[in-house]
């Protein structure tokens, strides 16, 4: 949206002494706008390489820097619902309460647990905008379907009391007419800082560019590297030593709030030599690859987290700025990187730094039968050494009471783990008809169980750090008239298993531990160069294995809350959800529940098409088209978001070094959603997708 790109590369030869060799240089600079109004997508990139002959004896140098800096943010829909995926209908209002008590424009840490005071020891399950409740039951102890929760009358007891000293704020006195009740968290008790204020709460049509759930500001510094000696001018005799380096420094800013600053660094050394082996019978044929590496990561991070106004803001009040996501004072609260301190500021939650250090040998085969039978396999072992330490200094915010919440950590903690993986491969194809090859393929890869953050934590350190990742795939790939026309078919599935740990079931990474089963075919068909056709489809299903358990985000309707109705007129005054938008909801969901055993948020069904022609004139087309099928936002289906099917065409013209380009995307104008990734959160916060743009493209060859 309203984005500016330009783009500029040069390449040629060059020569350093009598080696020859070539470079390559690229600059791009993107200045734009977001669908979601106050986010920015600025970056500034510069990449070069160069690749030189005969540099060292026999080896050709490849090396590359690439440096980036952008800066975006981040922002969802809060308030998400059934009726809002269907018709755009949103729920407005203000929170009840003002948590800014000294009005200096932000909620302090200390603030907001003095405004909105739990009753009782703070805990994970009791915060002032953060309750856990536990998971209805069925007389026989069964956990019943959310549609089946029980409803249950009633405000809860803070709001009736509030009421009663403030009956201003229900003028109608129809809210205090309810009595007190409503569905009870673990505390027993909902604080007031949840409830949106009943003089402020109505229907309205939401913009959907006003994305709620907003982030202020993310920077990043992105930096990559290498330098790769590479002999392989033998091919049945190769040799390549890989040197990379990967580095980051980003920091975000969210006055939800969450802030988080990292810095993670990469190097590896890799040494990999193929062997085609000699003196075989003509109708066998047996190439090996042998690879030894050594990586190190090193990543410090800060952070505080809340994330208390993913609900809490109303998208469609009248002081919404573009620059602010139309957070206000009472929904804003203090980030750590502004003010860390524990009587004004929010102090960090999580402050520490995970070091580990990979080594990996693997070998592969790959042999070729009387040159219709292929077998490719290998083995690798990998080990890791993982260095842990959280410092001391951040704050436990599941201590302490409302008037002293909290408890600064006073000591650091260290934790030191190895642990270490086998992967292996094993496929099998034959060539039944020529260009037809049928296929089998079994495999299993270790992975590394850190965060995107590249942290492992103490816990996952003790438990074993190293998970593992299992394919089954049989399929058949062809290549037919002359190679004009390709098609590909699968069924596969896929297992990741995170932390095996029997004795805390409770340890679990970002990469739960799921078996996905689909099948999936491609057709591409190039009948001559100038007009491309493509088509694929895919069909899958991904599980929880085990059925794990897990705490999720849940809204008040579905907890069991009741519309506050005027019987005079039958109309909804206050809607269930309101009784909880001002905090965050979570819900204890057990092990084993069949109901939720499936994944959600990625659509089953997806299909694709493209078309590219280009006419002799200089002239051409492309047209393309995609499919999603209907899916539900989260883990708890309790909203689904609509099937949708999308248009994109465009006309080009290349002539000698001219190209010009237009484009339009989402032709149509389909409104269509997607779903936030993992299973604590999904459900409610939910982005929408952009509607129909355009875009004009120049390009000149020099």
């Amino acid at each position: 949206y309203q984005a500016t790109d330009l783009s500029a590369s040069l390449q040629g030869p060059m020569k350093i002494a009598s080696a020859h060799g070539g470079y390559h240089l690229f600059g791009m600079i993107i200045d734009s706008q977001t669908y979601a109004r106050g986010v920015p997508l600025d970056a500034s990139m510069l990449q070069g390489s160069v690749s030189v002959e005969d540099l060292l004896p026999r080896f050709r140098l490849e090396a590359g820097l690439s440096a980036q800096k952008s800066r975006s943010g981040g922002a969802l829909i809060g308030r998400f619902t059934q009726e809002l995926a269907d018709s755009r209908r949103y729920i407005r209002g203000l929170p009840l309460i003002d948590l800014d008590l000294d009005h200096n424009g932000t909620i302090s840490y200390r603030e907001y647990n003095t405004a909105s005071a739990v009753r009782g020891a703070l805990s994970l399950s009791n915060q002032p905008l953060s309750q856990r409740w536990d998971w209805p039951l069925d007389a026989d102890g069964k956990p019943l379907t959310v549609d089946r929760f029980p409803k249950v009358s009633g405000i809860p007891e803070s709001m009736f009391q509030y009421l009663q000293v403030h009956p201003e704020a229900d003028p109608g006195g129809l809210l205090r007419a309810q009595g007190i009740g409503g569905p009870l968290p673990r505390s027993g008790y909902v604080p007031l800082g949840f409830m949106l204020d009943p003089r402020t709460v109505g229907y309205d049509k939401l913009d959907l560019r006003r994305f709620a759930a907003f982030e202020r500001d993310l920077h990043a510094n992105l930096a990559t590297a290498y330098i790769d000696l590479i002999d392989d001018r033998d091919p049945d005799f190769t040799m390549k030593n890989q040197l990379f380096f990967d580095g980051m420094d980003q920091y975000k800013i969210s006055e939800q709030p969450f802030g988080t600053e990292q810095k993670p660094r990469i190097v590896e050394e890799k040494f990999t030599i193929t062997r085609r082996l000699p003196q075989l019978p003509s109708w066998l044929d047996v190439n090996s690859l042998a690879s030894i590496n050594f990586r190190h990561t090193r990543s410090p991070t800060g952070q505080c987290f809340g994330d208390f106004s993913t609900h809490r803001t109303d998208a469609m009040a009248d002081t919404w700025q573009d620059s602010s996501g139309g957070m206000t004072p009472n929904t804003t609260f203090t980030n750590c990187l502004v003010d860390s301190s524990y009587e004004t500021g929010f102090p960090y939650t999580d402050h520490g730094k995970t070091s580990f250090s990979e080594f990996g040998l693997g070998v592969l085969l790959d042999v070729a039968i009387a040159r219709s039978t292929n077998l490719l396999m290998g083995g690798r072992i990998d080990g890791s050494e993982v260095h842990n330490i959280e410092y001391a200094g951040t704050i436990n915010v599941n201590t302490g009471t409302a008037s002293e919440p909290g408890a600064i950590v006073a000591q650091s903690t260290r934790t030191r783990g190895w642990d270490d993986g086998v992967s292996w491969t094993f496929s099998l194809s034959h060539e039944v008809l020529p260009g037809v090859r049928p296929y089998f393929t079994i495999a299993q890869e270790s992975l590394t169980l850190d965060n995107n953050a590249n942290r492992i934590s103490n816990a996952i350190v003790e438990a074993g750090h190293i998970g593992q990742s299992r394919l089954r795939e049989l399929g058949l790939k062809a290549s037919l008239l002359d190679d004009h026309l390709f098609f590909s078919t699968a069924l596969y599935e896929q297992r990741r298993i995170n932390v095996n740990n029997p004795e805390d079931p409770t340890i679990t990474v970002e990469a739960s531990s799921t078996v996905t089963r689909g099948w999936e075919s491609e057709i591409k068909w190039v009948p001559t160069p100038k007009l491309f056709a493509s088509f694929y489809a895919l069909s899958q299903k991904t599980l929880y294995e085990p059925n794990r358990g897990g705490v999720v985000l849940i809204d008040a309707r579905s907890l069991g809350f009741q519309d506050v109705v005027d019987p005079a007129t039958g109309e909804v005054v206050y809607p269930a959800e309101a009784f909880l938008f001002g905090g965050r909801a979570f819900i204890q969901l057990p092990p084993g529940v069949e109901a939720y055993r499936e994944k959600q948020g990625n659509p089953n069904v997806q299909i694709g098409a493209s078309l590219t022609a280009r006419l002799a004139s200089g002239f051409g087309f492309t047209l393309s088209a995609n499919h999603f099928s209907a899916v539900a936002a989260g883990r708890l289906q309790l909203i689904e978001l609509p099937a949708s099917t999308i248009f994109n065409a465009g006309a080009f013209y290349d002539r000698g070094p001219w190209q010009l380009r237009a484009d339009v995307f989402n032709l149509n104008n389909e409104r269509y959603f997607r779903a936030r990734t993992g299973d604590t959160l999904a459900d409610l916060p939910v982005s929408a997708m952009p509607d129909r743009r355009f875009q004009f493209t120049v390009s000149h060859r020099f």
